[in-house]
């Protein structure tokens, strides 16, 4: 019997005795059977079976279209760029948005749109609507050094750990990236989905990049047998820079030369970032 225009239900037979077991029958008794099964009567068991068989799957069908249709919402973050509203992030995070929202440290929530993108950097430029206390320092004229600490911060798993950023501790552990890329540099810091995007700031509270990525753990393992740990990527700080100039943003750059105890840190940190969450509808 055929329920739509892709769905079909399949019927057969099996024929037991009285005590349960199975009965010995000829191949030809069991097409026989199979034969009345298939032409059933108008009303009869077969029928009502199949009908029932048929609203099921017409039910998962629908629920299946539903979920399909449904608006998929994904979380990074952002720094902000100056009070005024504007705020860097990844480009794939902010890339393809049908809806932007932006909550601060404070949990204050407004909505941003997307002003600029560069794919080949992944980096990306959204407008608030509103104002911020406060904005980032960029780094400036102080050359990245591998070994030197940094802080990252995000919102890492954020349905599971919340919309509170979220602050890790590592070391600049190579000045270039995936395969000697001198536009990124790796991180020991870890981090996570909700990550991209937020800030990687050296000891004294300048940005000195955004966090990008990070190295796919398992297909390493695949390929190699060893499971890397702690391995992640950000733009460097320069990047984002010229990316700014080219959209004409006044943003404060220069070098804090005091160093700061990690609390103070987390609070510049924590401050300056924002969560992202891009709606994309299917």
């Amino acid at each position: 019997m055929r329920c739509d225009v892709d769905k079909y239900v399949v019927t057969s037979v099996a024929l037991f005795d009285a005590a349960g077991d199975p009965l010995a029958t000829s191949k030809r008794k069991r097409e026989q059977w199979d034969e009345k099964l298939k032409q059933g009567k108008p009303g009869g068991v077969q029928e009502r079976l199949i009908r029932y068989a048929c609203k099921l799957a017409s039910r998962e069908s629908a629920g299946s279209e539903a979920k399909a249709e449904r608006p998929r919402t994904t979380v990074g973050a952002g720094i902000v760029a100056t009070r005024d509203g504007m705020i860097v992030t990844n480009n794939h995070v902010a890339r393809g948005c049908s809806r932007i929202i932006v909550v601060d440290f404070r949990k204050r929530r407004t909505t941003a749109e997307f002003v600029a993108g560069d794919a080949k950097n992944d980096l990306a430029l959204i407008r608030a609507d509103r104002t911020f206390e406060e904005a980032a320092m960029f780094r400036r004229g102080v050359q990245l050094q591998a070994g030197e600490s940094v802080i990252v911060v995000g919102y890492p798993l954020a349905s599971i750990l919340g919309s509170e950023p979220n602050v890790a501790f590592g070391y600049v552990s190579a000045t270039a990236g995936l395969r000697g890329d001198a536009a990124t540099f790796q991180i020991s810091a870890p981090i996570h989905k909700g990550n991209s995007g937020g800030p990687i700031l050296d000891q004294n509270g300048n940005v000195t990049g955004i966090v990008t990525s990070k190295l796919n753990a398992m297909a390493v393992q695949k390929k190699t047998g060893d499971l890397p740990q702690n391995i992640s990527f950000g733009v460097k700080g320069e990047m984002a820079q010229l990316f700014l100039d080219g959209q004409n943003v006044s943003y404060e750059s220069g070098a804090r030369e005091e160093r700061l105890e990690n609390t103070r840190l987390a609070t510049i940190g924590r401050r300056i970032t924002v969560l992202v969450a891009c709606r994309k509808n299917p």
